[in-house]
């Protein structure tokens, strides 16, 4: 077996010129930067990338230079001899070093440098090769983005430092306003009248909202900037969680809430209480908001080992997509931040529950399910560290002395006592009971324990009741509507809704005089409330006030565009509301006169429009019954009776007529026979002669009729009584069309093309019909006379068309320029000279009142198509129009 395997190739041999060639042409094509030096750092040679950037004009001029002679600057020279030094003692080699240059031109470029000693065959180094690449533009955009990063950081410190500023600046005034309101509640409740004790607990639910949200940016802003700290304390957290779940469970009950606590007893535990505090209130107020009336809320507390317990509030709420889980924790962010947004709030809650956990060594998660609820879980140690567990010790210790002891961890110590304040104060800033977040009932039996019903002014007599301009206020804030309510009802009626989608029902059942609507709604915002009510047909005219936080100059201007009457910004003052809503009643009261001004007027402009409707229909209908009455003088004029009275005349004896050759036959021997002929021709054509003008005088009479029909329609137009439409069989009418006007167009020779195919019926006035199909026949008898054509025609077919039925009249006149199509329906407008301009336009307002159209298209072979669309016919057999 022979042995296949290629032989070993051996390379071939190069001579010391060839070697010398191939090193010179590798170092001049590298695309890096090549140089080496000798031990004195004096350069040796270099490739011309290198040479380029040194501005030497071939790599052969560096030969003898040393980096002082280079365009580098001294501070670079003195660097690059001081490494390549370090590098040629070591005897390794030094990579990926980043350098500065400032090369030939003056520009400095970054280099990333790797150094390589030269060793010859005994090891010993004598020198040094070096090889760079250009990383400048690298460089420069790190360079960048660090400047952006600190600049960034500079922002945000700005930013928290702004926000911790202002808000220390505002709790001050705020504590001023909160605390001389709730001694003034409280010393005075019996004494107040109802509707001042409702404003003065509107204020101070309000003020300690304001307060929450002031706590929480200077909160935010502490943890942004990291100085915030963790005050430890012993605490035994079920004891305490149970105090602050006993405070808040009337609350919780009074919005058909069930709150609960389960779990073990993780005992005593190294907290800060004022953080864990706010943990809970901030889970709480979510699930107090989310969930349904009905529902439960469980705070389960659990130890999970020796180093760590669980706290987890829980609901049965609405749920939360997974795609959202994780911006929950992001700060200022809410799920839905449109302007139909459901729920208030400034995005902070969850995001420094994440915090506080997080500076108590402490983790959290979430958990949900749409429709079915949500558990957030806050993982806590039970000890933070060497102090302390010391502190937990000595709690342990004073536990033993009994429950009275215990229950002082429960209880706030010197250094957290804004946590039992801020329970209060969270308390006091929940809206009324009556204003559930879902809109749905509270639980039977349930009350309110921090809200008592609104009092209203007394009405006055039923008819000054009556009167008085109506309002609607819409607004999902409970506490605006009320405020709103104390100042407007003394004046005006008030209709209220939560949500656009209610103010709409309100709307449509009640019209208002004004309405009154905030932006920021839930199921319909107030932008979409003013967008529908300014699309109405019959309530466009109402006019509405929008009320909203943002004040920027697009805001305003995009709820103006959007149809709003005026734009109200918050904070506003009483006054002011109350000088917008009276000049938009004035307003409404303009619109109302204006629209009976208005109907007056239309209507005297409708009789002179129904006089003009009538002048062109009797006008229409009484050139046909022109064109019949010369066909009745045609035929009389061309009568045979005349010539068979001479025909008597010559065979009794008297002269022969020479006009009469038609009715004399040869001579015949026997005159009578003769006579006998002649009456019998005379019999026959006295017949038809009779027979043709009882048809054009019926046909002159169907004219008059019509011209009857078209008065007595008009006038029932004109007195606004409703005219009658019936059931048609379109192409029974079109055929009456035909027998009607069909002498006009035979007279002109016209061939008519007729294809009447199977169609529906259509719901219309028989007269108006008749009458538009003349117009559209007059034209096109007209128009295919202007043309000149040898052999003129139209073609009228039907057709249906899915829920159409379409008619068209055709002619092979010159046609209608596209320009003018839309045009030609317009009163007055007529490109026929001597014409009125009213034909088209009449059956276009026709058309519509069918519900229909009418359009122009160019003609299939030439000229123009004009096409009728009705609706087919319901079932019903007719309506009114």
């Amino acid at each position: 077996m022979s042995d296949t395997k290629e032989p070993k190739r051996t390379p071939p041999k190069l001579r010391e010129s060839q070697k010398e060639q191939l090193l010179r042409y590798i170092v001049s094509t590298f695309p890096y930067s090549i140089w080496w030096k000798d031990r004195d750092c004096v350069y040796i040679g270099t490739n011309e990338l290198n040479a380029r950037g040194a501005g030497l004009s071939c790599p052969e001029d560096i030969i003898g230079l040393t980096d002082h002679d280079l365009p580098w600057t001294t501070e670079e020279a003195e660097h690059y001899i001081r490494v390549d030094k370090a590098v040629m003692a070591s005897g390794e080699p030094l990579l990926n070093i980043e350098e500065t240059q400032r090369q030939a031109d003056g520009s400095q470029r970054y280099l990333l440098t790797c150094k390589v000693p030269l060793k010859d065959e005994d090891g010993e180094v004598f020198g040094i090769l070096g090889a760079w690449t250009d990383i400048t533009d690298r460089k420069l955009t790190e360079l960048a983005l660090a400047r952006a990063k600190d600049e960034a950081e500079r922002a945000n410190r700005a930013k928290s430092d702004f926000l911790a500023a202002v808000s220390h600046e505002l709790r001050t005034p705020l504590t001023l306003i909160l605390s001389p309101l709730e001694r003034l509640i409280e010393a005075q409740h019996g004494a107040l009248p109802g509707v001042v004790r409702e404003e003065l607990k509107l204020i101070r639910r309000n003020t300690a909202r304001l307060l929450n949200v002031v706590n929480d940016l200077l909160d935010f802003s502490k943890a942004e900037a990291a100085r915030m700290e963790v005050d430890w304390e012993p605490v035994d957290v079920h004891q305490f969680t149970a105090l602050l779940l006993n405070d808040i469970r009337p609350s919780a009950m009074a919005r058909g809430r069930t709150l609960a606590i389960t779990g073990d007893a993780p005992g005593v535990v190294l907290l800060d209480r004022y953080k864990y505090e706010r943990i809970l209130l901030n889970l709480l107020s979510n699930a107090l908001k989310f969930s349904r009336a009905g529902g439960r809320i469980e705070v389960a507390l659990r130890a999970l080992d020796d180093a760590s317990f669980e706290l987890c509030v829980r609901d049965e709420g609405i749920g939360i997509s997974g795609d959202d889980l994780g911006k929950l924790f992001s700060k200022f962010t809410q799920i839905d931040g449109s302007v139909k947004r459901r729920y208030e709030g400034t995005g902070l809650g969850l995001s420094l529950v994440k915090q506080f956990a997080e500076l108590m060594r402490g983790s959290v998660s979430i958990e949900s399910e749409l429709g079915r609820g949500t558990a957030v879980r806050v993982r806590l140690p039970r000890s933070a560290d060497r102090i302390a567990q010391r502190h937990a010790a000595d709690a342990a210790d004073a536990a033993d002395a009994g429950d009275g002891d215990a229950r002082r961890h429960a209880e706030p110590g010197p250094s957290s006592v804004r946590s039992t304040a801020q329970t209060r104060r969270w308390l006091s800033a929940l809206p009324p009971a009556e204003a559930s977040s879902d809109g749905s009932p509270l639980a039977p039996g349930a009350a309110a324990a921090d809200a008592e019903p609104p009092s209203r002014s007394p009405p006055g007599p039923a008819g000054a009741e009556a009167d008085r301009p109506l309002l609607l206020l819409v607004d999902d804030n409970p506490d605006m509507r009320q405020f709103m309510r104390v100042l407007l009802s003394p004046s005006y009626r008030l209709l209220e809704a939560a949500d656009g989608l209610e103010a709409q029902r309100l709307i449509e059942r009640s019209p208002p005089h004004v309405i009154v609507s905030d932006v920021m709604m839930p199921v319909m915002s107030g932008i979409e409330l003013t967008a529908w009510l300014k699309a109405h047909p019959v309530l466009r005219h109402v006019p509405i006030i929008l009320v909203t936080a943002r004040a920027d100059d697009e805001a305003v201007a995009s709820g103006l565009d959007g149809g709003a009457d005026e734009y109200l910004v918050k904070p506003f003052s009483p006054r002011e509301l109350l000088a917008r809503v009276r000049s938009m009643v004035r307003l409404y009261e303009s619109y109302r006169r204006l629209g009976a001004e208005q109907a007056e007027i239309a209507r005297h402009s409708g009789m002179a429009q129904v006089a003009m409707d009538i002048l062109h229909s009797v006008g229409n209908t009484l050139n046909s019954a022109g064109i019949s009455a010369d066909l009745v003088q045609d035929r009389l004029a061309r009568s045979r009776l005349p010539r068979l009275a001479r025909a008597f005349s010559e065979l009794l004896g008297g002269e022969p007529d020479p006009a009469g050759p038609d009715l004399v036959e040869p001579a015949d021997p026997s005159r009578g026979e003769s006579l006998r002929r002649y009456i019998e021709l005379a019999l026959v054509a006295v017949e038809q002669e009779q027979q043709e003008t009882a048809a054009d005088v019926a046909r002159l009479r169907e004219h008059l009729d019509i011209i009857r029909d078209a008065i007595r329609a008009q006038e029932r137009y004109a007195y606004k009584n409703a005219y009658q439409t019936e059931r048609l069989s379109l192409n029974e009418v079109v055929q009456e069309s035909l027998r009607v006007h069909g002498s006009a167009l035979v007279n002109a020779r016209v061939a008519v093309r007729i294809d009447l195919r199977p169609v529906g019926d259509v719901v219309a006035n028989r007269h108006d019909v008749l009458t538009i199909l003349y117009n559209l026949l007059d034209n096109a008898r007209a128009a295919v006379g202007e043309g000149g054509a040898r052999e003129p025609w139209i073609a009228i077919e039907t057709w249906q068309d899915g829920a159409d039925v379409c008619c068209a009249v055709e002619d092979g006149g010159p046609g209608i320029p596209e320009g003018s199509r839309v045009q030609v329906f317009q009163y007055g407008f007529t490109t026929k000279e001597g014409a009125s301009g009213i034909g088209l336009h009449f059956s276009a307002n026709r058309m519509k009142n069918f519900g229909g159209s009418i359009r122009v298209e160019d003609g299939r072979e030439r000229g123009a198509r004009v096409v009728l669309a009705f609706p087919a016919a319901p079932e019903a057999a007719a309506r009114t129009v």
